[in-house]
């Protein structure tokens, strides 16, 4: 190890030393060794500063049917707990892959062993992997934007922004089914009624929501109904109550993000 006196202003030095170097100063900042760079090769020395940043994991990627990105320092291989962060330049294909420094594609899952489905990925949103010795699996939900004519009613979920036209509780099952969506829940119809003080003003009628209404014969119904103090008839996001499910009601459909 290399040692200077205190008349030495700016001294650069390399350690190549077989035996482990002890730190052992009275405080900490005499306990670091500082102007440490990102590695570029596998065996050099690492700060906490780049694996606190992710610079060892994190790589832009290219391509939508494989996702191509390379890592410095290049890995020798995948292993089975490698985490990566990775930036897709564009929007992912149904069941995308990963190739990472030419070490081979690798499918890209989702919790419970699903493939993508296209889109999943959304370019400029960064993303993290894990590795499990056979695929690389995404590390927490993947969160799509909300379609046409919704809004985002959490991070879990989009409604729609306007209730559609009057039908029975099976038609409105089946049109939102037929639209690639489904009937919202009550609970995702009161979160975002109650979230948003614009969304009452969107309510003209009963609403339909998919939910059990405690009745053998009825379906639920919410957004309008009597006040249980003035027993006046209004809007709220508490209101509703119950209909017979071959009568017409509005609705509006919801669909998973």
């Amino acid at each position: 190890m290399l040692l200077f006196g205190s008349s030495c202003s700016l001294c650069v030095a390399q350690w190549d030393v077989p035996v482990r170097i002890e730190l052992t100063g009275s405080q900490p900042a005499d306990r670091q060794v500082l102007g440490l760079a990102d590695p570029a090769v596998l065996d050099a020395g690492t700060s906490a500063e780049a694996v606190r940043s992710n610079a060892v994991s994190y790589t832009t990627t290219q391509g939508s049917a494989v996702l191509t990105g390379a890592l410095i320092p290049a890995p020798q291989a995948y292993v089975a707990g490698m985490v990566v962060s990775v930036l897709p330049d564009e929007a992912n294909e149904s069941g995308a892959q990963i190739d990472l420094n030419g070490l081979g594609p690798r499918a890209i899952m989702k919790t419970g062993g699903l493939p993508l489905d296209s889109a999943d990925l959304i370019p400029g949103s960064p993303v993290r992997l894990v590795y499990d010795g056979d695929n690389f699996i995404v590390l927490g939900p993947v969160y799509l934007p909300c379609p046409a004519g919704y809004h985002v009613g959490s991070r879990e979920y989009c409604i729609e922004d306007s209730s559609r036209a009057a039908v029975n509780f099976y038609q409105a099952t089946a049109a939102c089914i037929n639209s690639g969506a489904r009937l919202c829940s009550f609970s995702e119809w009161i979160h975002a009624c109650r979230k948003d003080p614009g969304f009452i003003t969107t309510v003209s009628d009963y609403e339909w929501v998919d939910q059990a209404s405690n009745h053998d014969t009825d379906a639920k119904r919410v957004g309008y109904g009597e006040n249980e103090v003035t027993l006046e008839m209004e809007f709220g996001c508490n209101r509703g109550g119950t209909g017979a499910p071959t009568n017409p009601s509005n609705f509006r459909c919801c669909t998973n993000r």
